[in-house]
C-alpha cells in the first residue's frame, strides 16, 4: 500500500509530464501552422504564451513531485 507522500509525489510527477507533454505537443502543432495559436488566446496573452506558461507549470508540479519525494526519503531532517 502506498503511503500518502508517495501518492501525492506520484501524481505530481504523473500530472506535470501529461501536462507538459500535451503543451508540448500543441507549441510543435501551432509553430507548424497545424493549429491556431489564437484558439488557446486569453485576455491580453496570446496564445503561444499561454501554451508556454501550462508547459512550464507542467515541469514546475514535477519538480515539485521530485522534490517531496527527496525531502520525505530524507531521514537525517535538521
Amino acid at each position: 500500500m502506498m503511503t500518502l507522500p508517495q501518492l501525492v509525489e506520484k501524481t505530481l510527477i504523473i500530472l506535470g509530464f501529461f501536462i507538459s507533454s500535451i503543451s508540448f505537443i500543441l507549441i510543435t502543432l501551432s509553430l507548424w501552422d497545424v493549429i491556431s495559436e489564437e484558439t488557446f488566446a486569453f485576455g491580453i496573452s496570446s496564445g503561444i504564451r499561454v501554451l508556454g506558461s501550462c508547459a512550464i507549470m507542467g515541469c514546475l508540479l514535477s519538480a515539485t513531485g521530485f522534490g517531496i519525494g527527496d525531502y520525505f526519503k530524507n531521514e537525517a531532517k535538521e
